[in-house]
């Protein structure tokens, strides 16, 4: 196998591909204002873009096992993905948020995730959003293109994050469990000075939260829930680190112990109820 060429992969994402309008009456994006009568245009998916870089052989993993999946198909397994087609690519949540019901009675999982992919190989990076529900998923959507980010493009994605998770649905109920990247501000300046000086969890963010909570507790109701299970339902929402997000280890609980998990510098947690 030929040696993974970053910057070509990247080019490719980054460029809108050109496709033929196959349905007549179509109402067709034109989100960078190219389109014709007879072609529309969009940016590559991440397994056209592997195509169309001569890497066909790489949009499968584990091929030839029982594990066998297309690559980027499991939100949980994107930075691994990323890291196997080369060791620079750097993958980083910055937000990701996991839902059941409650009680848990199997009817649908959530995840959804907001991420940054970039590498020092390329002068293009990406913002990307993956959104998972009952494993209808198929890979990540690119949502930003950046080339040469600045500094403070990047103090724009927790803002993003936000929108995104209550955008595409306004009543959204998913929030049982949201980890944040702490090295992104997620409420004012004030609030995240409190935060890094005092520990104190940002009241905007848990305000946010706190809507969506309402919205589960509106969904449980009629999905004719017991009392004492809906009082249940709330949202842990954790600032944490980057490395406690991609590996899934944080618990605000010492299992053992039943005590507070120790926190990190800029980590704090908070339920919202």
């Amino acid at each position: 196998m030929k040696k993974f060429d970053v910057d070509k992969f990247f080019k490719i994402l980054a460029k809108p591909k050109k496709l033929k309008k196959q349905i007549s009456g179509w109402n067709y994006p034109d989100e960078f204002g190219l389109n014709t009568k007879t072609h529309f245009y969009q940016l590559p998916s991440f397994e056209d873009a592997l195509i169309d870089a001569g890497y066909s052989k790489l949009t499968k993993v584990n091929s030839g096992y029982e594990e066998e999946r297309y690559i980027f198909s499991e939100v949980d397994e994107l930075n691994e993905d990323f890291k196997n087609l080369d060791k620079s690519l750097n993958y980083s949540p910055i937000f990701h948020l996991r839902d059941t019901p409650e009680p848990d009675d199997g009817l649908y999982y959530k995840i959804e995730e907001l991420g940054y992919l970039s590498s020092k190989k390329s002068k293009y990076s990406f913002l990307l959003w993956s959104d998972n529900y009952n494993s209808n998923f198929s890979e990540p959507d690119v949502i930003k293109v950046f080339k040469n980010i600045k500094k403070e493009e990047k103090k724009t994605f927790s803002s993003i994050a936000l929108t995104q998770n209550i955008s595409a649905l306004k009543d959204t109920h998913y929030c049982k469990f949201v980890f944040l990247n702490n090295a992104y501000n997620w409420g004012t300046d004030t609030e995240y000075k409190d935060l890094m000086s005092k520990k104190k969890f940002p009241q905007s963010l848990k305000k946010h939260f706190l809507q969506i909570v309402q919205n589960k507790i509106k969904f449980s109701k009629e999905c004719g829930n017991k009392p004492s299970d809906i009082k249940k339902i709330n949202s842990l929402i954790a600032i944490i680190d980057e490395k406690r997000i991609k590996n899934k280890s944080f618990r605000p609980f010492n299992t053992w112990t039943g005590k507070g998990s120790k926190l990190g510098k800029g980590e704090v947690w908070e339920f919202a109820k």
